[in-house]
């Protein structure tokens, strides 16, 4: 593998490569890899304690790890509503949705106050109720506060489906199954890879066993379904099924779009060896971030991705292709 703007004498050094089993798989992480090489640099190894030790902006990076952005935020909210009233429901106590949508907005509009008046240098509050440093307002993007109403928009959209689509029903309804498991983090363990994650919510009907992920946006592509294929992976592990016996969904909650999906042995297969590919490529990239060799790591150079960068700040634009 070549890598652009190498330091001399790096790109032809014999160096020691991770294993590809070394390396937990997850959407997230592959996903960021193949977005932005360099902010997957940030992420995974110039922001932690323990890697790419001599990086000499490692305390800012921390610093820009905290901050989210309006998809992320609103995604982070909608998990955690649906999440809660799930649970409620499960318990005997039926939120209504004005319940749900005023905690949502008031969530948001916190991080929207928060983020306006926020002052550079000042430290992050912690804590699962503290409000987010949105990166709209910190890099002070044009509209902001038009951004951040048109995704308000989608959120109560989202929750509003949620709670009377039909479409989405029957999820609702099986969340109550006894064995149902809602928003579950997993560690799945194969033969050549481990992988991670978190399920939405699953759980066992009439022979078989659904999976569902929920998307505050649209259902997305077809054909990227890697995700959702991990998810089955761990079902059928996790419930002792077949494959053949997952029924998976993704759920577009803003635009009340569901979409089914079978797995399969074939489809299994398939992700699998998407899985080891995505693997070998952080494999050979593990040395470079744990030594700290910032070149090894391109810049995307993609305007929309750029826009919703936590580390804009350090992304040399000049040298995007």
């Amino acid at each position: 593998m070549v890598f652009e703007g190498m330091e001399p004498g790096v790109a032809s050094s014999r160096v020691a490569a991770a294993k590809p089993a070394s390396i937990p798989w997850s959407y997230s992480r592959r996903n960021l890899l193949q977005q932005c090489p360099l902010s997957y640099y940030f992420e995974y190894y110039g922001s932690k304690k323990r890697t790419a030790e001599a990086e000499p902006r490692k305390e800012r990076l921390r610093f820009l790890k905290g901050l989210s952005n309006r998809h992320l935020r609103t995604g982070e909210i909608t998990h955690l509503v649906i999440r809660t009233y799930l649970n409620r429901l499960r318990e005997g106590e039926e939120w209504s949705l004005e319940r749900l949508v005023s905690w949502a907005r008031d969530m948001l509009h916190a991080d929207v106050e928060f983020s306006r008046a926020y002052r550079p240098d000042n430290p992050l509050p912690s804590g699962p109720k503290a409000p987010a440093l949105l990166s709209e307002f910190y890099y002070g993007t044009a509209d902001a506060g038009h951004l951040l109403g048109e995704m308000e928009e989608r959120l109560v959209a989202a929750l509003t489906n949620f709670v009377g689509s039909p479409r989405i029903e029957p999820f609702r309804v099986g969340a109550l199954n006894p064995g149902a498991e809602v928003e579950r983090h997993f560690n799945l363990k194969q033969r050549r890879f481990s992988v991670q994650g978190m399920m939405d919510l699953a759980y066992p009907e009439e022979g078989r066993v659904v999976v569902v992920d929920w998307k505050t946006g649209g259902v997305g592509s077809p054909d990227d379904v890697l995700q959702l294929y991990s998810y089955g992976l761990e079902a059928a592990a996790r419930f002792g099924c077949d494959l053949s016996d997952l029924a998976l969904y993704r759920v577009g909650l803003a635009d009340d779009e569901v979409s089914s999906f079978v797995i399969g042995e074939r489809g299994a297969v398939r992700a699998k060896v998407r899985i080891l590919q995505d693997l070998e490529a952080m494999a050979e990239l593990d040395h470079y971030g744990r030594e700290g060799v910032v070149a090894a790591f391109t810049p995307c150079g993609q305007q929309r991705v750029c826009a919703q960068c936590k580390y804009q700040q350090y992304c040399p634009k000049e040298e995007q292709p």
